[in-house]
Formats: C-alpha cells, sequence, structure tokens
C-alpha cells in the first residue's frame, strides 16, 4: 500500500498559506495566547500528500450498478445495465481520458476538487437549511454562568486563530496505533524537517508510524472569510489581516477586536467579556428590518440586494466590510426554551433569520441564559474536517485553560469606547425586500419537522464486542427505520466519508443502502422477525458490506465523484452532448437523495443537524458512544414526511438491534 500511495505524492505548485494576520515570527508570541506550540510547521505534511486518482472506470461503473440493485425493479435495472454497457463502449472511454488530461494538469488540486467547489457556488438556492449544518457543544459544569462560557470560546477562538496564523497549529493527523506517543512522533518528524527535501518524505515518514496526515487546504476559509453573492457563481473572499469579530443581537450588528494591534496576543478575557456585556446592555428594541435576513435569499435575489445595500451609502458599505472580514460570528439569541427540539430549530435556522447573517464561513451562537452554545458554518469553503478540528480545540480550550477565572468576572471595567455599533440606511425598497424575505424564511423555517431522540444502554461497545462495524449497525437501524416509515421501501442513502487523505480531498459517498441491508430489512421488518441467528448473520453480512463501501470511499474509490467528474467533463466537451448515463431515470433517481446522513460522534458534541438535501428526503445526524446511540431527524411537513414517525420508527429498530447483538453476546458467554 505505501509504494502505491508514494506513486500517487505530487508536490503542487504552492501549498495553502496560514494567511499574514502577523509577520514576525512565532516564537514572539507567549504561549499563553496559543493553544499549543507544534514542532513542525501546521502545513508540514502538506505537499507530500498523495494524490487522489481517478478512479478505474469500469470499477466505477460496476459499483453505481451495486448500488442501484436495491433501488430498482428487474426491469429497471436491465435497462440500466444496458445503458452502463453502452457507456462503457461509447462515451467513457473519451470522457475518462479527458479526466485523466485534466487531473494531470491539475497539480495544485485533485481531478473532482474544482468541479466540486464550483457545484457549490452555483447553487442558486437560499443558504439556509441548504448548506449550513450545526454542531452544539457539550455541557462545561466548570463554567456555570453562560456568559463567562462563551467569554471563554471567543478567547480560545483568538487562540485558535493565532496559533494557526503562524503556523503553530499542529497538522491534522489521524493515529492509528494508539501506542503511539503524539510527543515523540513529532519530535521524529522535527528531525526530519533537518533533512532537504523532506517536504516529499513527510507523509511516508508518517505512515511508517501508522500515523496518517490529513489535508488541510480547507484551514485557511475557516476563519476571516466569507462567501460573497455574486450572479451565477458566488465567491469566497479571505481576510488575513483581521483582528476582530461581528456579534448579533435583536438583528443589531457590533464589532470588536479580540487580537491586539501588534498581532502578538489575544485580548484579555476579562476586555472581551466587558465588551459582550456592553454589547448585551444595549437597550434598543430588536432591529424593524433586520438586514442580516437579505442573506437568506436567493443568491441572485441576494446579490441584487447587496448592490442596492452597498450603493446606499457609505454607512452600509463600511458595515459590510467589516461583517465580510470579522474573524467569525457570534449570535446571541435570548430564549428560555431548554427542550432539545427547540435547541435544534434556534441552532439550525433560528427562527425567522433576523439574527443570522448566513454567509460567513462560521458562526458561533449562544442561547441566554439558558447557557447553550453550537456552531454553524456555510458549506461551500469545507466540510467537517476543519469545523470539528476548531470545534474540539475551542472546547477543550475554554475548559482546560479558561482565558476567565471563576469569578474574575466580577471586578471588570467599562470599556465604552471598543464596541463599534455596525449601522445601515435603508431605504423604502430595502425595506420591502427584508420583509419579504423575512416573511419567506419564516414559511420555510416553519415547514421543517424536527425531532430527536437518544437510546442509552447500547452503543459501540457492543457492536465491537460482537465483530460488528459500529457504523453499520447506525446505518443499518436507520435503513430499517426507513423501511418501516415507507412500508417496505429502500431509499436512496447518502453518507458523507471524508477523503481528507489526499491533497484537497473533500468527501465521498458511502450508499449505505445496500442488497445487504435490504435482505436484512426484509428478514427483520416484518410482522415475525426471522430468527436471531439468521437476523445476526444478515447483519453481519450488511456490516462487511458496508465496512468494504466506507474503505472504498476513504481511499477515493467511491464511484459517486468519479461520474460527478465525468458528467461534468462532458458539458465542458466540444458538442456538450450529455451521454445516456446521465440523463437515465435511474441515475436521477439515486441522485434525489432521500436518507442524507452524516455521523456526529465526538465527546464535544452535545447535538447537531441539519436539513434534508431534497424536498421529499430526511436529514439525518446520528451519534453511537459507547453505550448510546441517537439522531436529530429533520424532514419537510409539506412533503408528508413526518419525522416524528421516522424517529418512532429509529427507536423500534434500536431496540431489535439491540437485542439481536445482546443475545449474540449472551450466546458467547
Amino acid at each position: 500500500m505505501l509504494s502505491v500511495l508514494l506513486r500517487q505524492c505530487r508536490v503542487p505548485r504552492s501549498t495553502p498559506t496560514s494567511g499574514r494576520l502577523l509577520s514576525t515570527s512565532a516564537s514572539n508570541i507567549l504561549d499563553e495566547h496559543l493553544l499549543h506550540r507544534s514542532p513542525v510547521h501546521t502545513e508540514f505534511f502538506q505537499a507530500s500528500l498523495p494524490h487522489l486518482k481517478v478512479p478505474d472506470l469500469n470499477a466505477s461503473v460496476e459499483k453505481y450498478l451495486n448500488s442501484q440493485r436495491p433501488l430498482l425493479t428487474d426491469e429497471q435495472f436491465s435497462a440500466t445495465t444496458s445503458i452502463c454497457q453502452e457507456f462503457l463502449k461509447q462515451d467513457g472511454p473519451e470522457l475518462q481520458r479527458l479526466l485523466l488530461d485534466y487531473d494531470k494538469s491539475n497539480s495544485d488540486g485533485n481531478y473532482v476538487s474544482d468541479f466540486w467547489f464550483d457545484m457549490y457556488l452555483r447553487d442558486r438556492r437560499s443558504l439556509v437549511l441548504n448548506h449550513t449544518p450545526f454542531l452544539a457543544f457539550s455541557a462545561a459544569t466548570e463554567q456555570p454562568d453562560p456568559l463567562d462560557r462563551l467569554t471563554n470560546m471567543v478567547y480560545s477562538s483568538a487562540r485558535y486563530q493565532l496559533t494557526y496564523a503562524n503556523r503553530v497549529l499542529k497538522p491534522e493527523v489521524y493515529f492509528l496505533d494508539p501506542k503511539l506517543s503524539e510527543e515523540k512522533f513529532y519530535q521524529r518528524m522535527k528531525m526530519l524537517s533537518r533533512i532537504p527535501g523532506h517536504s516529499r518524505l513527510a507523509w511516508a515518514a508518517a505512515y511508517l508510524h501508522k500515523a496518517f496526515p490529513l489535508d488541510m487546504s480547507q484551514y485557511p476559509n475557516l476563519m476571516a472569510s466569507t462567501r460573497l453573492p455574486q450572479t451565477g457563481r458566488d465567491s469566497l473572499r479571505r481576510y488575513p489581516d483581521s483582528r476582530h469579530i461581528v456579534l448579533m443581537r435583536g438583528g443589531r450588528f457590533y464589532s470588536f477586536d479580540i487580537i491586539e494591534p501588534d498581532g502578538l496576543s489575544v485580548v484579555p478575557a476579562s476586555t472581551i467579556r466587558a465588551r459582550l456585556s456592553e454589547c448585551l446592555a444595549d437597550s434598543r428594541p430588536a432591529a424593524e428590518f433586520p438586514v442580516g435576513v437579505l442573506t437568506s435569499a436567493d443568491r441572485d435575489v441576494w446579490t441584487k440586494e447587496r448592490q442596492k445595500l452597498a450603493h446606499a451609502s457609505k454607512t452600509n458599505s463600511a458595515s459590510l466590510e467589516a461583517i465580510d472580514s470579522a474573524l467569525f460570528l457570534v449570535c446571541l439569541d435570548e430564549s428560555q426554551q431548554t427542550s432539545d427540539s427547540a435547541l435544534c430549530h434556534t441552532f439550525l435556522h433560528s427562527g425567522d433569520g433576523a439574527n443570522r447573517w448566513w454567509d460567513k464561513s462560521l458562526c458561533l451562537m449562544a442561547i441566554l441564559p439558558v447557557g447553550e452554545f453550537a456552531v454553524s458554518f456555510e458549506h461551500s469553503w469545507g466540510d467537517g474536517v476543519a469545523v470539528s478540528r476548531y470545534f474540539n480545540e475551542v472546547f477543550n480550550d475554554s475548559n482546560r485553560r479558561p482565558g476567565l477565572s471563576s469569578g474574575q468576572s466580577e471586578s471588570l471595567a467599562a470599556d465604552p469606547v471598543s464596541v463599534r455599533r455596525l449601522e445601515f440606511d435603508l431605504d423604502d425598497s430595502l425595506k420591502a425586500s427584508i420583509a419579504t424575505c423575512r416573511e419567506q424564511l419564516s414559511a420555510r423555517t416553519a415547514d421543517l419537522d424536527l425531532d430527536f431522540w437518544q437510546f442509552d444502554g447500547f452503543g459501540k461497545s457492543s457492536a465491537k464486542r460482537a465483530g460488528l462495524s459500529p457504523d453499520s449497525v447506525s446505518q443499518t437501524a436507520i435503513q430499517l427505520a426507513y423501511y418501516w416509515l415507507s412500508g417496505g421501501a429502500t431509499a436512496p442513502t447518502y453518507e458523507s466519508c471524508s477523503t481528507a487523505a489526499f491533497q484537497r480531498g473533500r468527501t465521498e459517498t458511502i450508499r449505505s443502502a445496500t442488497s445487504a441491508t435490504k435482505e436484512f430489512c426484509r428478514l427483520a421488518g416484518g410482522s415475525e422477525p426471522a430468527p436471531t441467528n439468521q437476523l445476526l448473520a444478515a447483519l453481519k453480512a450488511a456490516s462487511d458490506a458496508h465496512s468494504t463501501l466506507t474503505k472504498d470511499a476513504a481511499m477515493g474509490k467511491g464511484w459517486d465523484r468519479h461520474l460527478f467528474a465525468l458528467r461534468c467533463m462532458s458539458e465542458r466537451r466540444a458538442g456538450g452532448a450529455v451521454p445516456r448515463l446521465f440523463t437515465d431515470p435511474a441515475y436521477r433517481k439515486i441522485n434525489e437523495i432521500v436518507l442524507s446522513t452524516s455521523t456526529l460522534s465526538m465527546p464535544a458534541v452535545k447535538i447537531g443537524g441539519f436539513a434534508p438535501v431534497s424536498p421529499a428526503g430526511l436529514g439525518v445526524g446520528y451519534a453511537i458512544e459507547d453505550s448510546s446511540m441517537g439522531c436529530v431527524a429533520t424532514a419537510y411537513k409539506s412533503s408528508g414526511r413526518s419525522s416524528a414517525e421516522f424517529m418512532r420508527c429509529y427507536q423500534r429498530a434500536c431496540l431489535l438491534l439491540a437485542d439481536v447483538i445482546g443475545k449474540a453476546l449472551d450466546a458467547k458467554k
């Protein structure tokens, strides 16, 4: 395997840079202002990461047909098979050659990365519910005061930015060997850094330690960046010199610095708290016409409205620039509701969108006074790898090294001149547009059904002891729940899998609805389930099939991105004729995702979720821990779907799986 991956390594023309927040060496920064100080620079492995190869055409088509098999009738499958055979004989080889040529000329990326960015940025739909997932933080019992905890999260976020911008954030590495000392590993990598040409050897050296460096090309867009609306295709813009954040409360905007002018230190946590308190002390009512609602509109509509807004006055232009260039957004919502469902609704869409700016790459959300916190992000710039790294770092740092100690807030001095209010001049046309967008978003969010459930007493530990993949058990529970919900159907299913092991890797799809899961559902889903031994055998087969798909996806050998890129090439080639494969009703159907799923298993995550990706679909954010499993399910009421009905079926599926696996473990005793 090592020799294969080494052949995939390329040195790109340039590696991603952390920005230029400051030009001095990180050695001038005191440790108290950093998360940590990596022995090797942040992009140490980036240039040596393997290149994501174009998969074999025949293999991708075969895998595509395997994914179609449980979704189609015999007649439909026969027709789709014939279309695939035609594709392999006619258009497929030419498109594969064009894609290979394109890949060879694209040394800075891979065969699909630019197409994938383009897909997101050309999407004209509203960002809200379509491209803005959330992750909520677990509780921190040592910080009872919600404003203290928010202060420490902001303070740790500033530490994160200084650490990353100065290239001393530890590289993102997945350690396969639990016995490997992380400290010893990095010291060995530091020794390697003294060898000429080490940039080509770094990944291979890590691999020999059973450590797998991951792509960090998305990290520059995490902070100090934004999505900008433009006609036809949006763009991403970075502001590497940014030192401030923007806070929203009641649809109003405030800005203040969290990094000192010298760029070498974080503003004291006590000062950050005073500035947060000043924003909270603003006695003005909520904005009658909250400008942030405009960012929820169709992208071309928002493009026109933003142009009108910017041209209306210099005040507006300055406020837009301050929001765009902020390190990140802090959204303060005020509510007494504490139910998991209510929290999820607030974090996912905030109701009428009055207190959000959806274009911002990263948003830290806080619900006061109940003290719930979450992160939301705009999806075009990146995926879970960069966000989860930030999420975990901030969670751990704010709990273990809080900038604001208990009781320190009692003697804070006022800080009246540091908080800048960002104002907007609105004419009647802009006010009317805001009212319309607010009404439209309220209608959309009111249509969203959401439910949450957690099952205790069964989880990852039991699955592993039974020789099953925990993720496959979760996915099988989702498949069985849908089987019962739909009266015996199998649906197109999307499970996201990171391809960050490769340069500029983003995601590949695990098609979790397989012939094996369909057979398990048939055996388990009737009025009288099959005997336990048959169910266990079917569950093991489903687990094995899912594990194979997961390995293929993680190694960039799935079929989804490959066929997507081939379709993009067909649209670019002379003549622009689209092969029948891509107009086949079966191809359209399998890409109309009914079950959109993603795992959210991290100790720092309390709950997380996202909306369905298709109008008639379900969004299922799930987690499986050592002794528990659960999920957040969303659906659109107008589609006739019910998240509550799905959740009842999911509960039933979890209980059945727990029973089957429990009996298997008892039999081993």
